[in-house]
Parts: structure tokens; sequence; C-alpha cells
């Protein structure tokens, strides 16, 4: 099961607990945590994680587990999204 990321530096430990079947896929996941460890913005890469996995999503090349990871990435975090929408009012 997938545990939810809390903040944006749970990002690395979610995607360090991902097994995915699809080599395309676990890829796209060692691609992002290289980032991650080179100190990469984790809203940049969470964003580039997304895109690749909506491409293979789209193509129907997405596993199960992939799909799971997908729609964890692609939920809203309110804390996070209010945080950011507020910073701009002002």
């Amino acid at each position: 099961m997938l545990k939810k990321a809390k903040s944006k530096f749970d990002l690395l430990t979610l995607l360090q607990q991902q097994q995915l079947p699809n080599t395309n896929e676990q890829f796209i996941i060692k691609q992002a945590l290289v980032k991650l460890n080179q100190k990469e913005n984790p809203n940049l890469v969470k964003a580039d994680v997304k895109a690749a996995l909506t491409k293979l999503a789209l193509k129907r090349l997405l596993s199960k587990e992939g799909i799971q990871l997908l729609t964890q990435l692609s939920e809203p975090n309110i804390n996070e999204d209010v945080a950011k929408t507020s910073a701009t009012w002002f």
C-alpha cells in the first residue's frame, strides 16, 4: 500500500518505496530520485514524474501500481495548495 506524502520532502521517501513492475515506470522513478538527491526542486520533480506517468497512461502502458502512484501524486494537498495560492494574492 502506498503511503501519502505529507510534505514536499516526503516525495523522496514515497518514490524510494516504489517497486513498479514496468521497466519504463521504474526508470522514471530512478530519474526522479537522482534529481531529488541533487537537491532539485521537489515540486518540479513531482511535475516531471506526473507528466511521464501520464504519457504512459495515455498509451495504456501504465501498470496498476503506476496508476496508483499517478493518482496519489495528482491528489490535491490542501495545505500546500492554499499556501501557494495565498502567496500570489499579496
